[in-house]
């Protein structure tokens, strides 16, 4: 089967779990070894920016019911068994956070950065005029950094595409931006808040430069913020200043252990949707359904935390990170972060670590580790300890 796992061990949790016919699955002995699983590796989990979960505990009694989000965020469907409301509010904090207009906004629950990716990029291309044959007149433009949704959603949504380079750090490369311009064609430009390998952030005011300087007659910029949209505009950082919508992951600053996601934008107008008879709702979303509980999970860290509570967690994270910077470079690994980041950049190690740390690795010969809110100092310190134990001398030679 295409994407089967590759480690070995974990082939026997395959078999046992499958259900062809004659072969009975002890449900118990499976349930246990993936648990199991997850847990031996929980430890050496900070490779990838979904750390350690938050307390969840007071949404226990939400986990053994329904709930189905269908319709627009501003109608409940019929019945009780959604969290409408929580909803609502959710996404009148992200609109606010993100200084959207406060009397033309839009916004969605998602199922991730990818169907955030997506819904902006659909409103992005129904803004433009079609060819004769169905195709958008507008050229979108994206980062050589950007998420891997980026493409494939521009790829699906039959938009053409224009890959755009990047500096040695990971933002955006303006220059190659400009040259790369379609001056008689509408732009949609999609920037990054905390790109995958480097955690750069993309500046849109200076892509409204380039914009402006070659005279395109339309555009659209959207934000992929999965990682850092939510922490910088916290400290008040206008990243998304001139974005027309922005995505947002939830399990990853928010810390829900659940996928989940939104995306907020401006020009709200200008959206496609329809009312839908049987559920008595208007239908404005990325998708049909969409389980009510994640999008609880994400209400309740901001409204227990507060903004407050959340930018003194981006600040913890930081400094966390900043520590595993300067530890790498003590025991001689060369370790690089931005100043706003919680991913710190080294060489990749050898495959004595690779084998017993998941690490995150790209096509330059670059790995990171992501110090989310509740990554510990002491998970830090024991990785470190193992990169002291190869040294990177030896590991270059």
């Amino acid at each position: 089967m295409t994407g089967a796992p590759q480690d070995p061990a974990l082939a026997w949790l395959d078999k046992a779990a499958s259900l062809i016919s004659g072969h009975p699955v002890n449900v118990d002995e499976v349930l246990g070894a993936t648990l199991a699983q997850r847990e031996e590796e929980a430890e050496r989990h900070m490779f990838f920016p979904t750390g350690p979960v938050g307390d969840f505990a007071a949404l226990r009694p939400f986990q053994e019911v329904l709930w189905n989000n269908i319709g627009s965020a501003g109608s409940n469907p019929p019945g009780g068994n959604h969290t409408k409301s929580l909803e609502r509010a959710l996404l009148e904090w992200a609109a606010n956070l993100f200084d959207l207009p406060a009397d033309d906004w839009w916004g969605n629950a998602t199922t991730g950065g990818t169907a955030g990716n997506r819904a902006g990029l659909l409103t992005a291309r129904d803004r433009f005029p079609r060819t004769p044959y169905g195709m958008t007149t507008a050229v979108a433009y994206y980062s050589a950094a950007a998420h891997y949704s980026v493409p494939k959603m521009l790829h699906e949504l039959n938009i053409p595409a224009v890959r755009v380079h990047t500096d040695a750090y990971g933002e955006l490369d303006y220059e190659h931006l400009a040259r790369s311009i379609r001056p008689d064609a509408s732009a949609i430009v999609t920037v990054t808040a905390g790109t995958t390998m480097t955690e750069a952030v993309d500046d849109p005011r200076r892509v409204h430069e380039v914009l402006d300087a070659a005279g395109v007659p339309g555009r659209y910029v959207h934000c992929d913020g999965a990682l850092s949209a939510i922490p910088l505009a916290l400290d008040m950082e206008l990243i998304t200043e001139g974005v027309d919508s922005v995505s947002l992951s939830g399990y990853k600053f928010l810390g829900t252990p659940r996928v989940c996601g939104l995306v907020v934008g401006r020009n709200a107008a200008s959206r496609r949707s329809q009312h839908v008879s049987y559920i008595a709702s208007i239908d404005d979303t990325p998708v049909g359904s969409i389980d009510g509980l994640p999008i609880a999970m994400m209400w309740y860290t901001v409204a227990t935390h507060g903004n407050e509570g959340l930018r003194d967690q981006a600040y913890a994270a930081r400094q966390l990170a900043s520590y595993a910077e300067n530890r790498l470079n003590a025991v001689g690994w060369p370790a690089w972060r931005h100043p706003w980041a919680f991913t710190v950049v080294f060489p990749t190690p050898p495959a004595s670590i690779q084998q017993r740390w998941p690490l995150a690795t790209d096509a330059n010969g670059q790995s990171h580790l992501v110090c989310m809110p509740r990554t510990t100092k002491e998970q830090v310190d024991a990785f470190v300890a193992e990169m002291a134990e190869v040294g990177w001398h030896r590991a270059s030679a």
